[in-house]
């Protein structure tokens, strides 16, 4: 579903796609429109007048067609994919993707190894352990913000896992409050820089490995926005059915 401001007395809605979609069908505010394909990977709308009347329209995106696992829809530049410049990398066919929101922006932890959502998804820090396979080795959550012992049962968690096991995290509503210098520490020895003493409600979302020097994971902080992070195919899903390039407005004269 796409949530755009169309025309009301009319145009054309162009939509670029990518495979594997065979076919688009568009209904705008519940109504289907008719469409034409005057090229591979390209779908035209006709809008008749008075059909886009809502503030914002409501443009439901019908895809056909055979999905492809995600991991199909993008290719490492070499053999695997690199965990940021800590050194480890993943097999071409995984991908981790991580979000994480602050209680204001949304309050979430999600991490999708390979499609599937692992994180447990508490307040503080959601931590995940992966094998240099691919394989989810183990999932954790750690209150930050309000277990005073929730710091050092993280710097334990991590310190358990050999170098080279790639390492993700995103916090869920609030992680600053009781966050120690040994946690920050040991997230550090994952390759992660940034240290969110201080930082109330900040979301978090890092992919490292451990050994990493700081600031060699793939990470993202914010307060206002919600965050994410991935390695390899950027997407929180285990099925693809078809992507948008760009989406086009036209106005009727």
């Amino acid at each position: 579903v796409l949530l755009l401001d169309l025309p009301e007395q009319g145009g054309e809605l162009t939509l670029d796609w990518v495979a594997p979609v065979q076919e688009i069908t568009i209904a705008v505010n519940g109504r289907e429109l008719d469409s034409r394909t005057p090229g591979a990977g390209q779908t035209v709308v006709s809008i008749p007048p008075c059909v886009a009347t809502d503030p914002v329209d409501r443009v439901e995106v019908r895809i056909r067609g055979e999905p492809m696992t995600a991991g199909q829809i993008a290719s490492p530049a070499a053999e695997d994919w690199p965990v940021g410049t800590t050194g480890a990398t993943l097999p071409a066919a995984s991908w981790v993707v991580v979000r994480s929101a602050g209680e204001e922006t949304g309050d979430f932890a999600h991490i999708f190894v390979n499609g599937q959502d692992v994180a447990q998804n508490g307040r503080g820090y959601n931590l995940v352990a992966i094998s240099p396979a691919g394989a989810l080795l183990a999932s954790a959550v750690f209150d930050t913000s309000g277990d005073d012992a929730a710091s050092g049962a993280l710097a334990g968690w991590l310190e358990q896992w050999p170098p080279g096991t790639i390492l993700a995290g995103a916090v869920a509503d609030e992680a600053s409050l009781k966050l120690s210098e040994e946690a920050v520490a040991a997230l550090q020895r994952a390759g992660v820089s940034t240290d969110l003493r201080g930082r109330l409600r900040w979301g978090h979302a890092f992919v490292g490995a451990v050994g990493a020097e700081p600031g060699a994971a793939v990470e993202t902080s914010d307060l206002l926005h919600p965050v994410a992070a991935a390695v390899g195919s950027p997407v929180d899903g285990a099925e693809v059915f078809g992507g948008l390039r760009s989406v086009t407005i036209r106005q009727s004269n």
